[in-house]
Order: C-alpha cells, then sequence, then structure tokens
C-alpha cells in the first residue's frame, strides 16, 4: 500500500489536537514526513509528539518553501490561520504538490474564487477539509428524508449556544482576536453547520440574516440569526452565539413526521417513529482517509472540492451583508 509523504504546515490546535489523532489512526496511509511552522519551538514541540505517537521524527523545516523546494512531501495539510489559505494553496500548486487544506477556503467569498479557478487548471488535487461532510449524523439524516420516512421536509430549525468564554483555547487565538476573515467566528465555526445542512437538503437559495456583537473578547460579531431557503423549497432557521451558552435545538418538520437530533441520538417522531444512536467516530480520519482515496484510487472529488467549501462560505458572506434583505447566495458565486 503506498503511503502517501505529508507535510503539516502550521502546529497549533488543529494540527495537535484534531489532525494528528485521525494521521495516527491511518499510519498505514501517510508517513508525517515534515512539519514547519511559524514558531519554530511550535515546529520542534510537534515533531516530539509525532515521534511519541508514531515513532519516527519527521523532518523540521524552517519555511514553507523550505518544505516545498525540498521535496520531501507528497501533498501538504495546511492548519493556518485563514488569510494565508489562498497564498499558502497558490504555493503548493505552483510546486506540484497536493493539498488539504481547513476550512473555511478563505476569508471572503471573492479571494475564495481564486482557489476556484485555480483547481480548473491543475491536476494537483486541492481539497478542503470539512469534517462535517464525513459524519454519520447528517449524512444519516439525509438517508431518511431521501427515503421519504417524515414525507415532504418543509422546514429546518438548528438553534447552537456554543457560549465560548475567555479562557477558550479558540477564542485565545491571536488571528481568531482580530480576524482578517469575514465574520469572524461566525464563518469560522459556522460553515461546518451549513455544510452539515447542505449534506441533507443541497444547495441553498437565499439567505437573510442579522448579526450581533454579545461579548468583548470574540473579535468580530458573534451572534446571528438566519432564514433561508433551499433549492428544493426547504426553508431554514439558523441561529447561533458564540457568546451565550444554551442547549442546542436541531429539528426538521415533514408533512408526515419529525426529525430530532441531539448529542446521541437521532429521534424521529410519526408513522416510523424510531431512535438511533450515533455512534462514536473520528470525523477527521473520515476525510483524511478520503482524500487519500482521491489521490491514489482516482476516487473523484466531491466531499473535499472547493467549490463545496465556496458554496458554505457564501451562506455567511450574504447573511452577514444581507442586514435583513434578501440575497441570493448564487449571486455572490459569480
Amino acid at each position: 500500500m503506498k503511503k502517501i509523504k505529508l507535510g503539516i504546515v502550521g502546529c497549533g490546535i488543529a494540527a495537535r489536537e484534531l489532525h494528528l489523532p485521525a494521521l495516527v489512526d491511518l499510519k498505514d496511509k501517510f508517513e508525517i514526513s515534515a512539519v514547519t511552522s511559524r514558531r519554530k519551538e511550535s515546529a520542534e514541540e510537534f515533531a516530539q509528539m509525532i515521534k511519541t505517537q508514531l515513532g519516527y521524527t519527521p523532518e523540521i523545516f524552517n519555511s514553507y518553501e523550505a518544505m516545498l523546494d525540498s521535496k520531501s512531501v507528497d501533498a501538504v495539510d495546511l492548519t493556518l490561520p485563514i488569510e494565508l489559505n489562498v497564498p499558502f494553496i497558490k504555493k503548493s500548486i505552483e510546486k506540484g504538490f497536493h493539498v488539504i487544506c481547513e476550512k473555511p477556503i478563505s476569508t471572503d467569498v471573492e479571494t475564495g474564487k481564486e482557489i476556484i479557478e485555480l483547481s480548473t487548471k491543475t491536476d494537483r488535487v486541492i481539497y478542503i477539509a470539512e469534517n462535517y461532510r464525513h459524519d454519520f449524523r447528517f449524512n444519516k439524516i439525509r438517508n431518511i428524508v431521501d427515503e421519504n420516512v417524515i414525507g415532504k421536509p418543509v422546514f429546518v430549525i438548528w438553534h447552537l449556544w456554543i457560549g465560548m468564554d475567555k479562557s477558550n483555547k479558540y477564542a485565545k487565538t491571536a488571528w481568531r482576536q482580530n480576524p482578517k476573515h469575514i465574520g469572524g467566528f461566525l464563518s469560522d465555526g459556522g460553515v461546518h453547520h451549513i455544510a452539515a445542512l447542505r449534506v441533507i437538503f443541497g444547495d441553498i437559495a437565499w439567505v437573510s440574516g442579522t448579526v450581533k456583537r454579545v461579548s468583548d473578547y470574540l473579535g468580530d460579531d458573534d451572534s446571528l440569526s438566519a432564514v433561508f431557503e433551499f433549492k428544493n423549497g426547504v426553508i431554514g432557521n439558523y441561529t447561533i452565539s458564540y457568546a451565550l451558552s444554551g442547549r442546542q435545538y436541531f429539528e426538521i418538520v415533514g408533512t408526515n413526521g419529525r426529525i430530532y437530533m441531539d448529542e446521541s441520538k437521532i429521534r424521529i417522531v410519526g408513522e416510523h417513529g424510531a431512535e438511533i444512536q450515533i455512534p462514536e467516530e473520528n470525523t477527521f480520519k473520515n476525510e483524511f482517509l478520503d482524500f487519500y482515496e482521491v489521490l491514489t484510487q482516482g476516487k473523484p472529488n466531491v466531499l473535499g472540492h472547493p467549490v463545496e467549501a465556496l458554496k458554505d462560505l457564501a451562506f455567511f458572506e450574504a447573511a452577514i451583508r444581507s442586514r435583513g434583505m434578501r440575497i441570493e447566495v448564487d449571486s455572490l458565486m459569480k
């Protein structure tokens, strides 16, 4: 089995806590051959973690450019401040390397389009990592909806109260405290939720939203309420606050039943009532496995395609800019 030599660029929270455990589980498919970070000390600490967990030490590079020029990697894994995604993806493609990059695709839709254009001109894979597209919950709910278990879906409601305090490790990240990406945490974390909803219902036609800043430490507006419509006619209501705490609520209303989701189960109410336990899974492992199969087996890059990531981001740009007016999401994509 061919191993992909992977260079990890950025050795912060995502690399250490999300990507490394997934890559340890996929050690028969990936070798972390190189690491680099803005701070050399961070790269050295991360290399030591890799040695402890995988039994070998990757090469440490002082810069991204040096890593690419070394030819020590087959692909790069970018876990960087969002404003660096576009230039670092471009450098990878220019040097002939595949890339997997943490979401969101960019700071805004206009710059994200540069990656779409680039993807049409290269045979290298550009994979935007969105682990919610690989999540059992949303794929199972899509199957339930597609099988007409609750009749025709009419509404979906998702309210999330994240409640980040000042001690939250993400809230303390310097680039998140002074975000260059639209909406701060609203787009940074929110693209997960829109990706999940689009797994179930497909593309979104229009959105109208309003934003508010509740905290004084989350860097930007931290609360959003949006009404929108999918192209299949389902109406959505998405409300989220990163400042306020509470219990999340998820419901799909159909003509012959309803679907509810909480932390442990999916519950169907109606003629075909049932409870489905949500299994434990590593969705980051799922996305890296998909990336591997795209690289080695010729599998189409569907779940990590840059266009999908841009559609997730476009929802937030439309919702934030709309200020209560209705904006066609596709108008931002043109």
